[in-house]
């Protein structure tokens, strides 16, 4: 059900995708004021992965705006048009458009909103009377409407938390600044494309001919992304609408099964792998003198640095071994957590404690939170709610979408149709023509 707003006065937090695509669909709409504070002097996309050779999972028509507006001037091919690339981009196909292209698009996007502060760093989030009072490092915000769109953040295993930053890191951190590893020995640790790209660039030997590399994962072995297209309708509407409606119980066993259609390798990058490996036999070269890929195998606990002890188990057997090396780089996801900055009206949100050390703002099917507030204050979360709304709510596939239904919620009217796509496979759901 819509919720009508007393006023459209609408400030976003966080200039990624999310708030971006906002941002994006509201320019069109005359009654709606909206500005995105971001702490950054511009727009970063996981800087420290765009790794050469890094493309995307997702089509680039999931873009900002297109499945909601293919008719937007925020589109991908309005920015391929604009830097006069489009007839060279559709013939050279847009199956495997790179990650640094996509982040130069969204740059582009930003740079026509023109409604972003930039170095505005938000302390903390307060209520004054019937309003919030934003706090950033520049001065003060009041608004009755903030949309989060603050991202994940990286998560670490408990034994790699305090460590050396420069012995153990999360890969996330690995291009923010030059690593020279020349002859160091790195065991990369978590078997989904962001370890692979990186087990890839390391043996490509982009930050030096190393002495070992050595890649651990507790999956069965390195498995492809499934991406067929009876998987990509968990990256519809309607899924997400069912998935809502679904048991805490049921959300947890549905996500563990669809793990590899949001985790899996990109098949490129499995035969890039694949073939490097076999070049590396064919041309006996010497570096990495060692390289081995261990699966099936957990990394359990760090008993010391300098150099890195890891110590590792075998999952079928139980065989426990320690493995030293000289750099850790830890490729193990993401979770998502209360941003510090909504402390001071934190009591007054309803939290999940969701799985992976996850903590989620609870939110209704609008991506409104639950908040024991004055009613004319209203929080929205972008990119917060996987273990509410689905494998989709972290990836890119249906952000115009999520945008649309809280553009559609601040007005209390419908200015997009987020109603149920077409799709083969029916899920057993009621309700989808009330669900915006």
């Amino acid at each position: 059900m819509l919720k009508h707003s007393d006023g459209c006065n609408v400030i976003a937090i966080g200039a990624g995708p999310a708030n971006l695509s906002l941002a994006a669909l509201a320019t069109p709409i005359p009654d709606i004021s909206l500005s995105i504070l971001e702490s950054s002097e511009e727009v970063k996309w996981h800087p420290g992965l765009l790794l050469a050779g890094a493309v995307m999972q997702t089509s680039p028509m999931k873009d900002l705006v297109t499945p909601a507006d293919p008719t937007s001037a925020y589109s991908f091919l309005a920015y391929l048009h604009d830097k006069k690339r489009l007839y060279q981009a559709i013939v050279r196909g847009l199956a495997s458009v790179s990650r640094s292209e996509f982040e130069d698009y969204l740059r582009w996007a930003a740079a026509k909103l023109a409604n972003i502060q930039f170095g505005e760093h938000v302390t903390a989030v307060e209520l004054r009377g019937e309003s919030f009072s934003i706090i950033t490092s520049c001065g003060n915000h009041q608004t009755g409407t903030i949309v989060l769109g603050v991202g994940r953040v990286p998560s670490l295993p408990e034994w790699g938390r305090n460590a050396p930053p420069n012995e153990v890191f999360h890969g996330s951190s690995l291009l923010v600044r030059r690593r020279e590893l020349s002859g160091k020995r790195v065991v990369i640790v978590g078997g989904g494309q962001s370890g692979a790209e990186i087990f890839l660039h390391l043996l490509s030997g982009a930050c030096g001919p190393l002495g070992a590399l050595t890649w651990v994962t507790r999956r069965a072995n390195i498995f492809a992304l499934e991406d067929s297209p009876f998987v990509n309708e968990w990256f519809f509407p309607q899924h997400g609408y069912w998935f809502f409606d679904q048991s805490e119980a049921a959300r947890k066993q549905i996500l563990e099964r669809q793990s590899l259609a949001s985790d899996g390798v990109n098949g490129s990058t499995l035969r890039a792998i694949y073939n490097a490996l076999y070049d590396r036999e064919v041309h006996r070269r010497a570096y990495p003198a060692h390289v081995e890929i261990r699966v099936d195998t957990t990394a359990e606990d760090l008993r010391g640095v300098s150099p890195v002890r890891l110590d590792l188990r075998q999952r079928k057997t139980g065989t426990c071994s320690q493995h030293v090396a000289d750099i850790a780089v830890l490729a193990t996801g993401y979770r998502t957590e209360v941003p510090s900055f909504l402390a001071p009206i934190a009591g007054r949100l309803a939290v999940l404690n969701a799985p992976e050390g996850s903590q989620e703002i609870v939110v209704d099917k609008d991506f409104s939170a639950r908040f024991d507030g004055p009613a004319k204050c209203r929080l929205y979360v972008q990119n917060g709610a996987r273990f509410q709304h689905g494998i989709a709510d972290t990836n890119l596939s249906l952000v115009p979408w999520r945008a649309s239904l809280i553009l559609n919620s601040i007005l209390g009217r419908l200015a997009y149709d987020c109603g149920p796509a077409t799709g083969v496979i029916k899920w057993n759901s009621v309700g989808f023509e009330g669900a915006c």
